[in-house]
């Protein structure tokens, strides 16, 4: 199901619990909204980033003609 479909679909829902009167079906209604709340929340999946991966894995080497000013390096210019 893709998002229109199911932005479309509790549009519908949200439009039969506002018009009806029968306590049952919003309740019924309510508790299936609930549940598929809860089914949604668990599947997704938390990524853990990995820091540090390049820790001491990197250099940098200035070539022999570099030349900058201290107020250039902290960007005072």
């Amino acid at each position: 199901m893709n998002t229109t479909e199911l932005e479309a679909q509790k549009a519908l829902l949200a439009r039969e619990i506002l018009t009806s009167a029968d306590e049952n079906m919003i309740s019924s209604l309510l508790q299936f909204l609930k549940e598929y709340r809860l089914a949604d929340s668990s599947k997704k999946t938390i990524r853990n980033r990995k820091l540090g991966v390049l820790d001491g894995k990197a250099k940098i080497v200035f070539a022999d003609d570099f030349e900058m000013t201290t107020e250039e390096l902290i960007s005072l210019q």
